[in-house]
């Protein structure tokens, strides 16, 4: 127990309600987590849960923020940008297979709940998040650098990976998180490439940045 509370003081309460809460979430839905199970396995009163987040749907709401928000910045950038789009789109997954490979949240339950009308407010970053990767990959597949691919598909895909990645981690940082991108977006990218011998050539230039 005194393990337990040494851990709990690390980790200020707000944190530990997110990743309680995203555990919870994940394993039971939104719908059938209570608040007084959320404050159970955080080990606090639900007075004090309701200080840090008023509701269970603000709790949501910042992890489907954490999910999307700073996700689809990134994107956005990388949609927004000159030059390869291949290179981009490589740039892009990277950064976020990273980024869920290094996330202490569950957010195996966000994808189920973001068109439930209670997050109406939260579909545009996620819209937009779609939109900058289907953009990329319309690029890329206009210059040439792509097959003639089902751009739709191919972002359907890619979406499938990365929840396959947040399924696998499970809100548990993984290490070696960047060798994890590497691969996966490598992958992405050799199936999606018309000439794979450029395959070398995007990831140099991606590292050199």
């Amino acid at each position: 127990m005194a393990n337990t509370a040494t851990k709990n003081e690390e980790v200020p309460t707000r944190e530990r309600i997110l990743r309680e809460a995203s555990r919870l979430f994940a394993r039971k839905g939104f719908h059938g987590t209570s608040t007084r199970e959320i404050a159970d396995a955080v080990e606090i009163r639900q007075p004090s849960l309701f200080h840090h987040f008023p509701t269970k749907r603000d709790i949501m709401a910042e992890l489907i923020d954490i999910d999307h928000s700073e996700v689809a910045a990134v994107a956005e950038r990388e949609a927004a940008a000159e030059g390869s789009a291949a290179l981009r789109l490589y740039r892009y997954l990277v950064w976020d297979i990273c980024f869920i490979c290094q996330c202490p949240y569950d957010l195996t339950s966000v994808e189920g709940v973001i068109d439930d009308p209670l997050f109406a407010d939260k579909m545009e970053r996620r819209d937009a998040l779609k939109r900058a990767r289907r953009s990329i990959i319309d690029e890329a597949v206009e210059s040439g650098e792509f097959l003639d691919v089902d751009a739709d598909l191919a972002e359907k895909a890619i979406v499938w990976v990365l929840q396959g990645d947040i399924v696998e981690t499970a809100g548990e940082p993984v290490p070696n998180a960047d060798v994890i991108a590497d691969q996966l977006a490598t992958f992405i990218l050799r199936a999606l490439l018309k000439d794979q011998d450029q395959l070398g050539a995007i990831k140099a230039a991606a590292q050199s940045g």
